[in-house]
């Protein structure tokens, strides 16, 4: 069993794939860090803090960065797609903390897997946190989902975003190009619908993302990429991530000889296995 702590930003698909981490036979979850992305940081934290009691995930939720690395500008879409509380309007549905969050930077330690920005993740670099491994699904190999070129995780922060993957950590990159092959569809809403008091959560917010009979299961798909990497292709690439421009959040790609740097990179990916490993472990 591989222990590992989450950065997050919930966001639907972060929320779906919490429950695929707590349901997944090979993950144990030992900490949850929310910070600013998808929604501020306060209400990531809020709901992270609910969806880990409704997924009977006894361990620790601390808050995160509130903005950027470089602390010019909230990390966090303008317009968000996940609903007014991030969660399809449904987190009253969750027991919500009522108190305010712990203080002081939370801890990252081992295996990290990043849902959302990388803010945390370079702020726990930057303090010499026992950060060993890093799955992130961010950046895109091929077009963005929120310019042409950038992915939103990785337009979100881009200088923390570079900084991570320059780091020198094991890292293994999910990009876009891989996660919108894995989709969500009525029949699997059906299944969780009919499931316990989780997946019909899961159920219940995943049906705001239906556009055409589907939906895109991006996080969901790091946390299969963590557990069960055979199900997926990767290669090792030299990256780095824009940090300026038009192109600010783009990933940079050098393929030449001799220019490899550790920075893993999932360029292929089984849909079936993947989408069928989700599915069961939001089961529970």
């Amino acid at each position: 069993m591989t222990d590992i702590v989450i950065t997050t930003d919930p966001g639907v698909d972060d929320a779906i794939a919490l429950a695929a981490a707590a349901g997944h036979p090979a993950c144990d979850v030992t900490g949850i860090v929310a910070g600013v992305g998808n929604v501020d940081a306060r209400t990531a934290w809020r709901n992270a803090a609910g969806l880990a009691e409704l997924l009977g995930l006894a361990v620790p939720v601390g808050i995160g960065s509130a903005r950027a690395l470089d602390g010019s500008r909230p990390a966090r879409a303008d317009d968000p797609v996940h609903g007014p509380d991030g969660l399809a309007g449904a987190s009253g549905d969750l027991a919500l903390p009522s108190g305010e969050p712990p203080d002081g930077l939370p801890l990252l330690r081992g295996t990290v897997v990043a849902l959302g920005p990388l803010t945390d993740v370079a702020r726990a670099l930057r303090a010499g946190q026992p950060v060993e491994r890093i799955v992130w699904m961010g950046g895109s190999l091929g077009t963005g989902n929120v310019t042409a070129v950038a992915e939103f995780n990785a337009r979100a922060d881009a200088d923390a975003a570079d900084e991570v993957l320059a780091s020198g950590i094991d890292v293994a990159v999910v990009p876009l190009d891989v996660t919108r092959r894995v989709r969500l569809t009525p029949a699997d809403l059906d299944a969780w619908s009919a499931g316990p008091a989780a997946a019909a959560f899961c159920a219940r917010i995943g049906r705001y993302r239906m556009t055409g009979g589907a939906a895109p299961l991006h996080d969901p798909v790091a946390v299969v990429a963590l557990v069960e990497p055979g199900l997926f292709g990767w290669e090792e690439l030299a990256v780095r991530c824009e940090t300026a421009g038009d192109r600010r959040g783009a990933l940079r790609v050098d393929r030449s000889a001799g220019s490899r740097s550790g920075v893993r990179v999932a360029t292929a990916v089984d849909v079936t296995e993947v989408h069928r490993a989700i599915v069961r472990c939001v089961l529970g």
